[in-house]
């Protein structure tokens, strides 16, 4: 018997009562549910449509990791500075912010995303913020501007970074933030230990699965995001956000392959 069998499957964050009830809705994900899929992932209009839902059904503990976050940045929130969120998608980080932070004087909320599709949602989901929240369509492969900083988030947005521009994007990151400022990272690693690595992807599938998925389209979405996504263990991770100035990193939050981590300036 091998570890991975040993090891109990993960428990779903939803009820299937609800994803029963709420199956054909018309933002349900079920991109990759029949010969048409993509063989690409792209973060195109198809995506957007559904990504809440995605990322919900997908990602353990998604809302509990972005009310973590949240937290974070209301503790590193300064007067007269910005947050920024890295790979802002459909904005629903944004939208808990300006109803977390609205007492803190000056503080401006700053969506970043490559993809005009999920820009286009988020304008839509924070409509009734647009005085305090700015959208901007940039490519973060290549170098962005920062303004005065308190605190930088990026929510499962590294992962899809080509890996010879990490290292110039946080060290970016830590100059454009005020003495005291923090980045917040969420991410999909790959675990340290191999063994441990194959048990961690079963429990991911098995919370998929209980979360409607079939094995198909499980199968179907990980080949898409083959050479898309690329994860990397903790450790690696953790060394390149200190190579990048910051002393001060630690884990805020675990689920077997999938991590948060806090650095300080």
């Amino acid at each position: 018997m091998t570890l991975s069998s040993r090891l109990p499957s993960a428990r779903p964050t939803t009820r299937r009562e609800r994803i029963e009830r709420d199956r054909n809705l018309k933002n349900k994900d079920n991109i990759f549910l029949d010969k048409n899929s993509p063989n690409k992932f792209e973060f195109n209009d198809v995506v957007a449509e559904v990504f809440d839902d995605m990322l919900e059904r997908s990602i353990p503990l998604y809302r509990e990791c972005q009310d973590l976050t949240v937290e974070w940045c209301k503790r590193l929130a300064k007067p007269d500075t910005s947050i920024y969120d890295l790979g802002c998608s459909t904005g629903s980080l944004l939208f808990s912010l300006a109803g977390s932070v609205s007492d803190v004087s000056g503080l401006r909320l700053i969506g970043v995303d490559n993809s005009k599709a999920m820009l286009d949602k988020a304008r839509a989901k924070l409509d009734k913020f647009s005085n305090s929240i700015e959208l901007v369509e940039a490519n973060l492969k290549t170098s962005f501007s920062f303004g005065t900083t308190s605190a930088i988030v990026m929510n499962y947005t590294l992962q899809f970074i080509p890996q010879k521009n990490r290292s110039p994007l946080l060290n970016q990151i830590y100059q454009s933030l005020v003495p005291g400022g923090g980045f917040i990272l969420n991410e999909k690693v790959l675990s340290e230990n191999e063994l441990l690595g194959d048990a961690f992807i079963e429990m991911h599938h098995a919370f998929k699965k209980d979360n409607g998925y079939s094995k198909m389209e499980i199968s179907k979405k990980r080949g898409a995001l083959e050479n898309v996504l690329i994860p990397l263990k903790l450790s690696k991770t953790m060394k390149l956000i200190r190579e990048a100035g910051f002393t001060a990193v630690d884990i805020f939050f675990k689920w077997n392959n999938f991590a948060g981590l806090i650095a300080l300036k």
